[in-house]
């Protein structure tokens, strides 16, 4: 008896320690499985005010379109809307954003394929890479038929959505289709093709856009031209690009910083921000000296303070940014410490600032109303707005009327008028001398040799802004003398 209760005993024990054994690795393999807590930034979005609508948690984002935008939690991709729901759950390695309600996307370890906006494949993932998707039908066909860029080897051609070839891969590079052509790369030259492949304009440009109320932009060599759907070629203005200019204004890029132009070709936003982008519903994203990024309006004004690690243009009035999330509270505004820091970086703020050595030099009398009158009078580049002398002197004057008041306050009428008089005549004078002394501006040759130059550098440092250098090369050898011979400019 004592023999078997041994035996029962030494059972129940090896039976405990394999059940323990088990739990430890079953704990061990649920470990393994979660998904690391990942730490610091993150991505959200905002709105036009600049308050957090979907609150920071995502490792990456894509801009929304089609109502939809990629968002990856925990290296998995998948589709939120704009309230950060789930609306097609996270399943991919790499994403690309919707377009004509189509989104390639890509298995873990496989390849890429294409799926609706209720998360449905519409062609097997069987490509090794899929691009943009754009209308491969003429405006105002009945049919609207959808065509995307594939890619296969080191060509790219085009499939419809349900994955079939219609133009086979044998470019080099291609953009999406657009009003029934799309522009496709060879050897280093650009030309057209229609939904069939058909050639339909050769391959002579060295940049093209697509299609837009039937017309492409290009540039053949150095020369800005414009196309219609035959290839007929005509010579422009590259300042009257529609594709460079947004919100009316162009991004100018010169010794490193960024600014903006009208089409006049005008610099309306001095060249003072470190990166830029172009204007979206009325904002662009710029960066400053410390590298964070905020927005600006079309006046050059800094309406969402810099205090984004990363940030992304505005779409569909949402704009994705990146920040840490304990920067936010919970009703979506940013701390008003990080506001304030940020602030210290706005290069707006710095240039509208009164100079010390004007306000401190004579801080009482006359002197004191022109450091006012220079502060209001200072813009977005630092010049002094037209003017803006004249009123610095009538202050002047002003100050001069309450000074002698105080001063004489016995004195007879006639003597007030003769110092009137005298003051009216100081007036003249000097509202004449700093308004021209201001208004001087840069040399020809100055303008002359700063933008050859530039466009030199530009071309070599970054050949993709070979139109945007061209564009304000243009620009500014036009504004700048305009300014020195006004007769001229109405030429």
């Amino acid at each position: 008896m004592s023999r078997n209760f041994k035996h029962s005993k030494a059972r129940h024990i090896i039976t405990s320690l394999m059940l323990v054994m088990s739990l430890g690795a079953c704990g061990k393999k649920e470990e393994v499985s979660q998904a690391p807590i990942e730490l610091g930034p993150k991505w959200g979005f905002i709105d036009h005010t600049g308050k957090f609508v979907i609150k920071p948690q995502f490792r990456r984002v894509l801009p929304f379109s089609d109502g939809l935008a990629a968002a990856d939690l925990s290296s998995r991709w998948g589709f939120i809307d704009n309230t950060g729901k789930f609306i097609i759950e996270r399943q991919y390695e790499e994403v690309t954003r919707f377009a004509k309600g189509l989104a390639a996307v890509k298995t873990f370890g496989g390849k890429w394929g294409l799926i609706d906006k209720t998360g449905a494949p519409t062609c097997p993932a069987a490509f090794e890479a899929i691009g943009e998707c754009g209308e491969a039908n003429k405006p105002l066909e009945p049919n609207t038929i959808i065509y995307c860029s594939f890619k296969e080897g080191n060509k790219w051609g085009f499939i419809d959505k349900a994955g079939n070839t219609k133009v086979p891969p044998a470019y080099d590079a291609v953009g999406p289709f657009s009003e029934g052509l799309a522009a496709v790369s060879k050897m280093g030259k650009w030309g057209y093709v229609d939904p069939t492949g058909k050639v339909i304009i050769d391959f002579k440009y060295d940049q093209a856009k697509q299609f837009h109320d039937r017309v492409a932009e290009c540039y053949f060599g150095s020369d800005f031209v414009i196309l219609d759907t035959i290839g007929t070629m005509s010579m422009s203005d590259a300042l009257q690009s529609r594709n460079f200019f947004h919100d009316e204004l162009g991004l100018s890029l010169k010794r490193g910083k960024y600014g903006f132009m009208n089409k006049k070709g005008k610099t309306v936003i001095k060249r003072r921000f470190t990166y830029a982008e172009d204007f979206s519903e009325g904002l662009a994203l710029v960066g400053v000296a410390n590298a964070r990024q905020g927005y600006i309006d079309t006046k050059g004004l800094i309406v969402i303070p810099p205090v984004f690690d990363g940030a992304q243009s505005f779409s569909e009035k949402l704009a994705g940014v990146k920040i840490d999330p304990r920067l936010v509270a919970d009703d979506g505004s940013i701390s008003a410490s990080a506001v304030e820091e940020a602030l210290k970086y706005d290069p707006h703020a710095s240039t509208i600032k009164a100079d010390p050595a004007a306000t401190t030099a004579e801080p009482e009398g006359d002197a004191a109303k022109e450091g006012e009158a220079g502060k209001d009078g200072t813009v977005k580049d630092g010049t002094v707005k037209d003017g803006a002398a004249k009123d610095s002197a009538v202050k002047d004057g002003e100050a001069g009327k309450d000074g002698t008041a105080k001063d004489g306050a016995a004195k007879e009428t006639e003597t007030k008028k003769e110092t009137e008089v005298k003051k009216d005549t100081e007036v003249k004078k000097d509202s004449a001398a700093p308004a021209k002394a201001e208004a001087k501006p840069d040399t020809k040759a100055d303008v002359k040799a700063d933008t050859k130059t530039e466009a030199k550098l530009e071309a070599k440092a970054d050949p993709k802004a070979k139109s945007e250098t061209k564009v304000e090369t243009k620009a500014e050898t036009k504004a700048e003398p305009a300014k020195a011979a006004p007769a001229k400019s109405g030429k």
